[in-house]
């Protein structure tokens, strides 16, 4: 099982790695540890994002993937 940390944000004002904080709080609060991180400035509603599109690809059956909020994910339909 690997746990893989993804940390998107919309605009060039943000700063993605303001999720890290509370992401690496709740993986060391369940006593794990994030094996990788996927940094994205992109929006939510664009499908073709290249970090989560590679998130995807190496993902496996059993790992796990953590996010600040759902939304950090994708804002895209749920057909989607």
């Amino acid at each position: 099982m690997l746990i893989s940390a993804y940390l998107r944000i919309s605009t060039d004002e943000q700063d993605a790695g303001r999720a890290r904080a509370p992401v690496e709080k709740f993986a060391s609060d369940h006593n794990k540890v994030t094996a990788c991180e996927y940094l994205e400035n992109a929006s939510g509603a664009a499908a073709d994002r290249p970090d989560l599109l590679r998130l995807l690809k190496d993902a496996r059956e059993g790992d796990v993937l953590l996010v600040e909020s759902i939304d950090r994910l994708s804002r895209l339909p749920a057909d989607d």
